[in-house]
């Protein structure tokens, strides 16, 4: 739990089968960035949740983690937006509402995903044949009675 914005991540297992609680979006922001310290190449972060949960929030701290100044928005209309990480590393944040299921190779999504490089996948379940063991799964739900999100992050195995 994210408590008077002070967020202590000691490792990797913290966030392995872990739920996280944030009030704000700066909170939720600050726990992406957390996050980012544990991300490596190859690297696939799967993102669900309604609209609103804070699925690009959570990016924004991520992409911001990279020491990139760009604000990370939406890639809703554009489907990928490219961020820099680290060592010759790229971002790729797909964002995959305005599409119906699809198959992975259709569009050519998978030179991203791929890529050994670090993709961000918001929508995930709208892309079919999607296949990968360095992958995690964050789950965020907006509460709206008690103006929270809960953060559920998991590694897949």
């Amino acid at each position: 739990m994210v408590k008077n914005n002070i967020l202590s991540i000691q490792d990797i297992h913290t966030f392995i089968n872990n739920t996280f609680v944030t009030v704000t979006p700066i909170e939720t922001r600050r726990l992406g960035g957390q996050f980012a310290k544990f991300l490596h190449r190859g690297d696939i972060v799967f993102l669900y949740g309604e609209c609103g949960s804070g699925k690009t929030t959570f990016v924004q701290g991520i992409v911001r983690a990279f020491g990139n100044r760009i604000f990370a928005k939406s890639a809703s209309f554009i489907i990928v937006n490219e961020y820099n990480a680290f060592e010759n590393t790229k971002l790729f944040h797909l964002d995959l509402y305005r599409l119906d299921k699809i198959d992975i190779y259709e569009l050519g999504l998978e030179e991203y995903i791929y890529s050994n490089n670090i993709s961000l996948i918001e929508w995930p379940d709208r892309l079919l044949g999607m296949k990968s063991n360095n992958s995690w799964n964050i789950l965020l739900k907006q509460d709206y009675d008690v103006n929270k999100r809960i953060i559920k992050i998991d590694k897949i195995k």
